[in-house]
């Protein structure tokens, strides 16, 4: 039987995202050369944790860990598949290889009132779009890679995600609460304010055109 880690105190903040108090001296034992930025780790849980609701631990083999980022404080947000016995929901099947270093650094970025919304919106996305982000400093964006067809930037002050996508607002349907307006050549860009909103932005990625998918 291997080694299994038990986490005390863990809060589950959507299905396969869980936050957790661990130490930095704690987080240094999976990984002692994993890269610091800023003060929120990040552990992508490769293989279903087993969640204990009531006792508020989560349990995990640590081979069965891959350390995003090692954080300066005590907070860590967990990201993995569905817990033993949870529902499933429609990013539970999330492939191992979808969460980056970009996407890490994403995660570890956001404000505390863009958190929890900005880790349901990527984990998504992340469901149906593969890939990672890249920041670019100059404009504040993530942009995705390798192909850019989409961008995200936190936007504290009104509590929102700046989205734009490749593709004129005319071009996409389904969009009732999303309000698409003309960006930069060729894209466009709105707002997602809340959780009810990531499914239209899922639907609205799916129609546009993206690199090796154009006929």
């Amino acid at each position: 039987m291997g080694l299994t880690i038990q986490v005390h105190e863990a809060r589950q903040l959507d299905e396969g995202v869980w936050k957790a108090r661990l130490s930095p001296t704690e987080i240094r034992f999976l990984d002692s050369k994993a890269e610091t930025a800023g003060p929120f780790s990040v552990l992508l849980l490769t293989e279903n944790p087993v969640f204990d609701r009531e006792g508020r631990s989560l349990s995990f083999n640590p081979s069965n860990v891959k350390l995003l980022n090692a954080g300066t404080s005590d907070t860590a947000i967990l990201v993995g598949a569905a817990p033993s016995g949870g529902r499933a929901g429609a990013g539970s099947n999330m492939p191992k290889e979808a969460v980056g270093s970009g996407d890490a650094k994403f995660v570890q970025s956001l404000p505390a009132n863009l958190k929890e919304l900005g880790i349901a919106l990527l984990r998504e996305v992340r469901a149906h779009f593969p890939g990672d982000l890249v920041f670019y400093p100059a404009s504040g964006k993530f942009v995705q890679a390798p192909d850019n067809f989409w961008t995200i930037r936190p936007q504290p002050r009104d509590v929102s995600f700046r989205i734009t996508v490749r593709g004129k607002p005319e071009s996409f349907t389904g969009t009732r609460s999303l309000e698409l307006r003309p960006d930069m050549t060729g894209y466009s860009s709105f707002k997602v304010e809340r959780p009810t909103q990531i499914d239209e932005l899922i639907r609205v990625l799916k129609q546009v055109r993206r690199r090796g998918a154009e006929g």
